[in-house]
Order: structure tokens, then sequence, then C-alpha cells
């Protein structure tokens, strides 16, 4: 019982420290004072730190234990890492969809990822951390850096008061690191979603209302208030702003996305998997419910998907799990392999263009475009002849978040043209087109941290509505015009009367569009954005 005070000290505090510290120091009660659950927090954490090197100084022989020492406490420090990020950048500590965006990510993403958003003084914080560890370590090498036996015997009764106390706060051990495992536990892969098809009963009330062509452009950290289509005072719509003027496109204001990431939006916008749905106790996974593919290939509907984001793996991607429903997909990043390039988006239209010429005028066909829009690195999302916003166009800003803002409202301009690009493949086709971002950026709009840019926060409320807030728009060809009278009548209401709505439901207004009724006996029409 005396062998963790006695023989592994260092051991003991530095798993203290790097694995289980964040979870009662930056506990969010700490922000608003010091609270007594932080306490029973940092005792619950000393029991866990002191049960671990227990069983760690059981182990034989002594090379197997300091391996598994060095194992343990290697997987704490990238824990700390991690943590200390999370805490100071994005304002909560690691969880599900923490490890959902690293397993998403490749090497590339996450060196833009790094440029843009590691401050340098947070890498070297950690540095600092990791060094006085080391610096100890090499001080025991030397001076044994362990309890004396009547210390030990002291420590010991601490740590029985310590027990005494956790277990009259079990909640203590909810909100503790062993929280993590819970955490890793709600990652939920998707494998192929065809083989979770529900086949729901569809009723259909006018087959003459279904279009040759749907198209859905999903696009990328898109912030509403920086579309001069959404009266922002810089030109960054051009393109859109003139379909709009020429009664080709229609813009709809209060629109939010259901979720601040990519991979938690897709699973929402892309099957009846909805908000309600997404809890701890639901045990039906997202991708186990009916899903916008499946309804539209229920409908008829030739389904094909072009993407200018990275494949990823089944394990990782969303996106991926929704294109491999497809008929067809084709994941432009890539080149036979999983490698990954920084194309424009360009390469949507370029390798779409031969596709939508050679399109059966008699069938149903259903296109994804997933762009990689306003992703930052947002300098790294258009070429250079569209960098037309530079630092003098923001000069009542302040000079750091010039540069930033120039580049992304560049990415917007390009994300623009793209966009134009995609409609015009379809201006002579019977065809409905939908852009709709998967998410907004906040933009330097969160008062309490006007330093912050990037995704909003599911846990911040200010920084989540901020996030969320998307343009939304849909382009009806002039053949699409002609043929469907009454749709037009409610896109046109819907533009003049705006209503809140959330692409959550983006299956039930594409359904709407089509002419479907009901699915299972659920009306489609009041959750559609035109009812």
């Amino acid at each position: 019982m005396l062998k963790p005070f006695r023989e592994h000290f260092l051991f003991l505090i530095a798993f203290f420290f790097l694995a289980t510290s964040p979870y009662f120091f930056w506990h969010p009660m700490y922000v608003q004072g010091f609270n007594i659950y932080i306490l029973y927090l940092a005792i619950h954490c000393f029991v866990l730190s002191y049960l671990v090197t227990l069983l760690v100084s059981l182990i034989k022989p002594d090379i197997a234990r300091k391996i598994v020492q060095g194992v343990l406490i290697a997987l704490a420090a990238i824990l700390f890492a991690v943590n200390f990020y999370c805490n100071f950048v994005l304002d909560f500590l690691f969880d599900a969809d923490i490890a959902m965006l690293i397993l998403g990510t490749d090497v590339h993403e996450t060196k833009e990822f790094a440029s843009a958003l590691l401050p340098t003084w947070i890498i070297l914080a950690v540095l600092g951390i990791y060094l006085f560890f080391i610096i100890l370590w090499w001080i025991s090498k030397r001076h044994r850096l362990n309890l004396g036996k009547k210390s030990s015997w002291i420590a010991l009764g601490v740590l029985l008061v310590c027990v005494v106390l956790s277990i009259r706060n079990w909640r203590a051990w909810e909100d503790g690191p062993l929280k993590l495992f819970e955490e890793l536990s709600n990652i939920e892969s998707s494998d192929d979603l065809q083989s979770h098809y529900t086949h729901p009963s569809i009723t259909i009330v006018d087959e003459a209302q279904k279009p040759a062509n749907v198209v859905l452009i999903i696009g990328e950290s898109f912030a509403r208030v920086h579309s001069s289509l959404y009266g922002y005072n810089k030109p960054t719509n051009p393109n859109l702003g003139a379909y709009r003027d020429s009664s080709l496109l229609f813009t709809f204001d209060k629109i939010d996305a259901p979720a601040p990431t990519t991979a938690q939006s897709l699973r929402f916008m892309l099957s009846a998997y909805d908000q309600g749905d997404d809890t701890s106790s639901n045990e039906k996974k997202w991708f186990e419910y009916t899903t916008l593919i499946e309804l539209m290939q229920d409908c008829g509907f030739d389904c094909y998907w072009f993407s200018n984001q990275a494949r990823g793996n089944k394990h990782n991607s969303t996106a991926r799990a929704f294109a491999e429903a497809c008929n067809k997909y084709w994941f432009l990043q890539q080149e036979g392999s999983d490698r990954y390039n920084v194309t424009p988006d360009k390469v949507l239209v370029d390798s779409s263009y031969q596709f939508v010429n050679q399109l059966n005028s008699q069938g149903n066909h259903f296109i994804i475009y997933h762009m990689m829009g306003s992703h930052y690195d947002f300098s790294m999302r258009y070429p250079e002849e569209f960098a037309k916003f530079t630092e003098g166009d923001y000069l009542t800003e302040p000079q750091s978040h010039r540069t930033i803002l120039a580049s992304y409202d560049n990415s917007i301009l390009y994300n623009d043209y793209i966009v134009g690009q995609i409609i015009n493949l379809y201006k002579d086709k019977e065809a409905i087109v939908i852009y709709i971002p998967d998410h907004g950026q906040v933009m330097y709009r969160d008062p309490k941290d006007p330093d912050y840019y990037a995704h909003g926060k599911m846990n911040d409320k200010v920084r989540y509505a901020l996030g969320v807030e998307i343009p939304f728009m849909i382009y009806a060809s002039p053949l699409y015009q002609e043929k469907h009278h009454e749709v037009m009548q409610r896109i046109k209401y819907r533009q003049e009367h705006p209503k809140a709505w959330n692409s959550d439901d983006l299956p039930y207004l594409i359904m709407d569009l089509i002419g479907v009724k009901d699915i299972n006996g659920e009306a489609v029409k009041p959750k559609s954005v035109l009812d």
C-alpha cells in the first residue's frame, strides 16, 4: 500500500498532473470561482492516480513495469497537451466531438489547422511543462524523489480520507478523467449505409412534380454575415447576386445549421436523424436512420456525389459514408490513393462538366457537390486572381484581424464563383439547385473573446449561435420555373416572408420539392422551409 509513495512517487505526481489535473483545475465551475465540488474532483483524481500507480507497482519484472510506466506517462502527456489546447482555445476539454475531428483530419489539414489556430504560447507552455517533468526525472536518477516511511504513512492516511470523501460524492466519478472512456465509447463509426436502409413507406402526391435534376451543393464554413446577398458591406457574392437579380436565385433568411462542425452537421442534414435524437440515452446510431440518399433512390432518383474534400475512411468520414451509398461517387482530392491535394473547388466544375452534359433527360438525377469552400486555412481556398480583398479594406478592424478577414472574404468570393459555375452547368436543364453550407464561422463576433474566428462551440451558447448562422439559397432554372408554377409561388413567398428553419430538416424540404406527401405516415410539409 505504501509502494506508490515510497518507490513510485514521481510517477504518481506526474500521472496526477498530466492525466487528471485538467478535470478539476480547468473544470467549468472553476472559472466561476472556487467551488467545493472542485475539491471533490481533485480528491477523486488523486485516488484514481494512486490506484493506477499501485497497480503499475505490482508489475514484474522491473523492465516490464518501466515500459508500462513510460507508455502511461506518454499517453498522459498527449492527453494533457490536447486538453490544454481544448481548454484555452476551444473552452472545453477533450470529448467525442474532438476525437472525431482528430480521426477525420489528415496530415495536410492538421498543418492548416495548426497554422491557423495553434498559438505559439500554447506550444511553449506545454513544452515547458514537459521539460519540468523531464528535469524531475533526471534528478530522480541521482536523488530518489520518494517519501520517507513516516511521510508515506501520513500520505496513506490522507488517501483513506480522500477515498471516503470520493465515496460520499459519486458524481465526481462522472466528471473526472474516467469520463474520457465514456466519451470515446460515444464515437460512432459508420459502415455501409445501404446495409442499414430502412425502406420507409413513401407517398408521392404528384409524379409530375419530380424534376429531372435536383442538385445539392454543400458549402463549408460560410458565415451568413459575410455574404453580400445578406447585406454584407463588401461584394462577396457578385455572381449569385446577378442570378438573384434575374429572378433565378432565391435567398432565405433566418436559417441555421444543426451543428457548428462538418461531421455532426452532415449527419443531421442528410438523414432523418435529428438533434432530438442526439442523446447518450439513444441506443440507435445516426447511420441507422433513414438517409436522404435512400429516400431519393426510393423515389426513383439516381444519386451521385462529387467531393473536393478528403475521402478519409469509414471510421472517420461521415461524408464518405453518404457518398458510398450513392450510385456513383468521386473524391477529387485523391488520384488513386489517399493523398491530399490543395485543389481549388473549380475541380468540381471541371470534373462534372461532361457528366452533366451526358445525363439522360428522361431520368431523375440527384447530384451532390461537397465543396472545400472556406475551410481554413482560408488563404489556401482560392487562386491568386481571386485575392481581391486586402488588409487595406479592413482598416476599422484590429490589425491582427485584417489578414484573416481579407483571406476569408476572398474565399467567399471564390465560393460565389464556383457555385455560379455549378449552377451554369444546369441552366438549360430542368433543374433545381440548393446551396447550403454545413455550418458558419464565428469570425471575431464573440464579445467575450473578440480575437476568436473559428467554428462555433457546442458548449458555448454565444459561439454556438454565431457558428450556425448560414446562408441558404435555391436556384430554379428557366425550364424548371416553366414546369413548376405552384412550387415557384411557394419559394417566392418564403423568400419574402422568412421563417426560422434549421437545415436539420433538409431531407423534408427536398421531399417536399419532389412531390412527396409523407414518409411512414409523417407529413413532409410541416418540416419544409416552404410550408
